[in-house]
């Protein structure tokens, strides 16, 4: 049946991704359409959508059809979705999509077994439970794993969706993104709140203390002023002590940068140490003298502390250098203190990985000498 492509209704479908129209346009003109597109008798499309698409990039207006007649809302959600049974290359937005499908037709069934007279002999198999019938057929695996992808769908940002459809990202790092990322949000509004209302109450106390002293008339006028004053009288504390941190870190930086310059040079006297002695041992080869073993386990122990003592002033500087960046000032500790529990967390764990890192050095530090 060949009927006006406008006719054609297409509502909410499970396929979202169309890669290759173009190929299958090519395929059609030159093959012709081999499948019908399926629509219902109000020509409500069941299947062929990539069909229909590549007829639309041909810029054609007509189309063959087979109509087939939909029972009710149960038989098209069961034609779409066994359309769609063996096609398991979905992004995790189709998945979705497909699972929805799937479970809004499990609901349906669900009904109709409640209301059959005879459903106490139902197989017990129909009964189980409609999320995890769901999850197996969407390929989600468990009906916890399909919760979880509810939750992603319904809560996570367009980039996180993005990253899993394109395969960039697991489902539990979106989840475990998209739940942090709530539950800093939910945080965010209880501190904001809490400061509001501290405000309030310090200005519920301002008004009990200027009551009796000012007309009420002027009550609220120098409520409001006194807070003023309060804020900028904290804000040039924040900014006096933020001015002694800043001064202490230039000192600090400044005899650091000097102790650096001196570690540096003493690296470059240790080459050259390192240098003669490898000249050394490389004499001793060449000389092989009576005690030859003995002067070349020396030479070989100056060797070994030449490198340990390079290694251990190159450390050193690193951590200088490190500290002088990470420098800890006022503005600093608010960013940390102000920041969101998700990157506290992540900044969390770079202080355990630093405490580790000063756990394994401290016994090497003030354990008994290697090289003597």
């Amino acid at each position: 049946m060949l009927i006006d492509i406008r006719k054609i209704k297409v509502t909410d479908r499970i396929r979202q991704e169309f890669i290759g129209i173009e190929e299958l346009a090519q395929d059609i003109a030159e093959n012709g359409l081999i499948n019908p597109i399926v629509v219902t008798s109000d020509y409500q499309l069941i299947a062929g959508e990539r069909r229909l698409r590549a007829h639309q990039h041909m810029g054609r207006e007509k189309v063959e059809v087979n109509v087939m007649e939909v029972r009710d809302r149960a038989h098209h959600l069961q034609l779409e979705i066994s359309e769609n049974e063996h096609r398991r290359d979905f992004t995790f937005s189709e998945r979705i999509a497909y699972g929805k499908k799937i479970e809004e037709l499990e609901k349906i069934k669900a009904k109709e077994r409640m209301a059959s007279p005879d459903k106490e002999s139902l197989p017990e198999g129909d009964k189980g439970q409609v999320r995890d019938i769901v999850a197996e057929q969407a390929g989600f695996g468990s009906g916890r794993n399909y919760d979880k992808a509810k939750f992603i769908a319904e809560n996570a940002t367009p980039e996180i969706i993005q990253s899993l459809d394109a395969g960039l990202i697991s489902t539990h790092k979106a989840f475990t993104e998209t739940k942090e990322r709530m539950e800093a949000a939910e945080q965010a509004v209880v501190e904001a709140n809490a400061r509001t209302e501290a405000a309030e109450k310090e200005k519920e106390n301002l008004r009990k203390q200027y009551k009796d002293s000012i007309p009420s008339d002027q009550l609220e006028d120098a409520v409001n002023a006194a807070i003023e004053r309060q804020q900028e009288e904290n804000e040039v504390f924040m900014a006096q002590k933020d001015k002694e941190a800043q001064a202490a870190l230039k000192a600090r930086d400044a005899k650091w940068k000097k102790d650096i310059e001196a570690e540096s040079q003493k690296v470059r006297d240790l080459d050259e140490g390192y240098k003669r002695v490898k000249e050394e041992l490389e004499a001793l080869k060449l000389q092989q003298p009576d005690d030859f073993d003995e002067q070349q386990s020396q030479t070989q122990m100056k060797k070994l502390r030449y490198e340990a003592d390079i290694n251990t002033i190159q450390l050193s500087i690193h951590v200088k250098q490190f500290l002088q960046k990470a420098a800890v000032s006022t503005l600093n500790l608010g960013s940390v203190t102000s920041a969101s529990s998700s990157e506290k967390k992540r900044f969390n764990e770079s202080l355990d990985m630093l405490q580790n890192f000063i756990d394994q050095m401290r016994p090497a530090v003030n354990g008994r000498k290697v090289v003597q």
